[in-house]
């Protein structure tokens, strides 16, 4: 018995030792004389069928070159992905025919478009990702400057502050000097006539200071107490910031992982 009917009487079993879904052709130099559909694939070859049929195939190759040979198809032949091995017979040191196991890819090939989508969506993601990072690091920045301006702003409101009470002590000091002097120029009579106007005027000056103090003072006190409040809630939004800075950061890291691992993926399908 030679190898190829040898290998014809147990094509079935060599169907089922693969793994996969595998549709097995048996062909001497001339025609195919062994045919067995896969469940998924089937080429629909007769057997008969002329080995003419198979030029420009990695089958026809197998059989000129006496070399096996392997092509990688995708699924707009047949509706299926899939790989064919074409494995020379050779007999007495001559090609007496070819096996030919085309197996079912669609896994495979799932599996590497998934990779590379995923490789794409991962990279649009790390891309978003280092531009919302850059984006928390300037506001954080910006909010330090903020911050800074509102604190130089609460000092000076403070000056002003000082500055009032400066005034306020000058108020009271000149009321009591200007009823020193109105004192007085009663005292003098005729000749204290001219010094009352000038007791008068720093009355009226004082009480003016005065008004100005009370009806400034409480609307600075106003404003430092809402400085506060906004300097509060700037020192609050700079560490959310920094805090989601760090997060974005550590989420960045993550996703070139997933990026790597998305196209260590993808390479390993190519070369499977």
């Amino acid at each position: 018995m030679d190898r190829l009917q040898q290998l014809l009487n147990n094509l079935k079993i060599i169907q089922t030792t693969h793994a996969e879904d595998a549709c097995i052709v048996l062909a001497d130099t001339e025609k195919v004389i062994g045919y067995l559909p896969g469940q998924t694939i089937d080429l629909k070859i007769p057997i008969g069928a002329s080995a003419d049929n198979f030029k420009g195939t990695v089958t026809h190759k197998a059989l000129i070159t006496g070399k096996t040979q392997r092509e990688e198809r995708g699924s707009e032949s047949f509706g299926i992905a899939y790989i064919s091995t074409d494995t020379p017979i050779i007999e007495n040191d001559e090609v007496i025919g070819v096996i030919s196991t085309i197996v079912s890819n669609n896994k495979i090939d799932v599996l590497r478009k998934g990779a590379h989508k995923l490789t794409g969506i991962s990279g649009e993601i790390v891309t978003v990702s280092e531009d919302v990072t850059k984006v928390t690091e300037r506001i954080a920045v910006e909010l330090k400057d903020l911050n800074a301006d509102t604190t130089l702003l609460r000092n000076e409101i403070k000056k002003i502050e000082e500055i009032l009470v400066l005034l306020k002590k000058t108020s009271v000091r000149s009321r009591i000097l200007g009823l020193n002097a109105s004192i007085e120029a009663v005292r003098s009579g005729e000749h204290g006539k001219g010094f009352a106007v000038v007791a008068k005027e720093i009355e009226k000056m004082a009480e003016n200071n005065r008004e100005t103090v009370e009806g400034v003072e409480p609307q600075l006190k106003g404003m430092v107490a809402n400085l506060e409040k906004i300097i509060t809630t700037i020192q609050q939004i700079a560490f959310d910031s920094h805090e989601q800075s760090v997060k974005m950061e550590e989420f960045h890291q993550s996703f070139e992982q997933i990026v790597s691992t998305a196209s260590e993926l993808s390479q390993q399908a190519n070369q499977i």
